[in-house]
Parts: structure tokens; C-alpha cells; sequence
């Protein structure tokens, strides 16, 4: 969301609905993409509201993080209080963005690092936790630090996935003590994949997802979403911080919400 906050706004006051403005487009260079009254900077990404006169503009997930909004992104349909015309078009227009940059991403993919805010389902407005890992950081150090925040500890199965793929993994990484009990080729220690590895096999990026799933016969399960992406400088700076809440040799939990 990190960079639709850097184009996009929302904009309060606009009508019953609030209304999306791509700060992009100035509005002496607007194109006839839509058509709407004038009013403050950027375009408003329909044409069927009017600007209002003396804006006021938030970012999209701070608008989304609303406790009464059950949205991660820009995903499904578009939450009641937002113009869906506005979603569509911001959400084709992202996409639009997201493939214009696709060579550049399958370049970086392997090299960076990661912010995951990882939730669970059921309570994902209460409490989270950000997770930064490095390219290097093995699933088995992810694996410690989630399970510092879950309580979770070697009598807890558990297995990490893609998406929501939980119990159906196509990746099938068991912590290392649980691959010895399991002893079959088909699951990964989790000492021996990393987070590079996941990246490639999924093309991770901002906004998508990994999922882990808990205590198999009555299962829990936990996610996280890409909330950034970092560069290794930037990376190294966040991870060796000194008030980071716990830390492995390449990731640490940064920041957290309890309940």
C-alpha cells in the first residue's frame, strides 16, 4: 500500500461517498480520462462527483485502517464509504502501473527485503505484529519470531504456505524438528528455504500474502501481508536497530499492536 498512498488520496468532504484523487496529475496537465469540477490538486478518479473546495486528503490505508472498514488494500469490491466508481478505476489503474513495472520487479525479486504484518484471522484489526526480513532470512528465523508473538512452541504443528493456501501448502515448509517427524520428501526444513527462495517461487511483492496454519485438527491460522519492500541498505538499518521488539541474526519484529 506504501506506494498507492504515494499517488493516491482520499478525499474528504467530496459527497456521500468519499471520492479517490490521483495526486499524479496536475491539474493543469489533466487529460480526459474523466470529466468533474474544479477543485483541489490531482485528478479525482471518476466522474460522477465534484470536488470539494477546501479538501481534506488522507491516505488510502489510513482511510482503510478504520476499525469499520474491513479492507487490507485494494482488493474486492469497495467498502461502502468509498465511491465504487473510484475504486475500479484506482484499482485498474494500479494494476496498469504494476505491469508496466513487472520487469523491473522480476529483476529485484531475490534481492530485497520485506515488512510482513502478520495477523490473525478472526482479530486481524486487534493485533499485529511487522515482521522485517532480509533476502537470507531462512524460514526457520521467520518461524522464531512468529512464534514469540503467537506463544507457539515444538508441541504446536504447524506449516507455512503461499496466500491462503494454509493446509493446502504448496510450499509444505515444516519447522525443522517436525520435517524429522514427518519424514517425507515432499515438506522443506524451514532451515533451508529462505526468504529469497519463497520470493521467486511467488513473486513476492507489496501487497500479496504468505499464510501459516497451527494445531492441524482444529486449525488457526495466521497470514501476513507485504506492507514494504526494501532495499539492502535501507534493510540492514531496520533490522539492526536497538529498539527493535526481538530480533534474529537477519529479521526482527519492529512494530506491533496488541489488544
Amino acid at each position: 500500500m506504501s506506494e498507492v498512498d504515494e499517488r493516491f488520496v482520499i478525499e474528504i468532504g467530496s459527497g456521500t461517498v468519499v471520492h479517490i484523487i490521483d495526486m499524479d496529475t496536475d491539474q493543469g496537465e489533466r487529460n480526459d480520462r474523466f470529466s468533474f469540477g474544479i477543485g483541489g490538486p490531482g485528478e479525482m478518479m471518476c466522474s460522477h462527483g465534484n470536488r470539494h473546495p477546501r479538501p481534506q486528503h488522507v491516505p488510502v490505508s489510513e482511510f482503510l485502517a478504520d476499525p469499520d472498514i474491513d479492507k487490507d488494500g485494494l482488493e474486492g469490491d469497495a467498502p461502502d464509504e468509498i465511491c465504487s466508481y473510484c475504486w475500479s478505476n484506482t484499482r485498474e489503474a494500479v494494476g496498469n502501473e504494476q505491469d508496466q513495472a513487472g520487469d523491473d520487479i522480476s529483476e529485484r525479486i531475490g534481492t530485497v527485503g520485506y515488512r510482513l504484518r502478520w495477523k490473525q484471522k478472526g482479530c486481524a484489526r486487534d493485533e499485529w505484529y511487522d515482521i522485517v526480513v532480509k533476502p537470507e532470512t531462512t524460514v526457520a528465523e521467520l518461524d522464531r519470531l512468529v512464534c514469540r508473538f503467537t506463544t507457539l512452541d515444538d508441541f504446536h504443528l504447524r506449516m507455512y504456505g503461499l496466500e491462503d493456501e494454509y493446509l493446502e501448502s504448496s510450499l509444505n515448509v515444516l519447522p525443522d524438528h517436525q520435517y524429522e517427524e514427518a519424514g517425507g520428501r515432499s515438506y522443506t526444513r524451514a532451515s533451508e528455504m529462505t526468504i529469497a527462495d519463497v520470493a521467486e517461487r511467488a513473486t513476492l511483492w507489496d501487497g500479496d500474502r504468505l499464510s501459516m496454519v497451527y494445531d492441524f485438527g482444529t486449525p488457526s491460522h495466521y497470514y501476513c501481508i507485504v506492507k514494504d519492500v526494501y532495499e539492502p541498505p535501507e534493510l540492514a538499518e531496520i533490522v539492526e536497530r536497538d529498539d527493535v521488539i526481538a530480533s534474529t541474526d537477519t529479521a526482527a519484529i519492529v512494530r506491533e499492536k496488541r489488544p
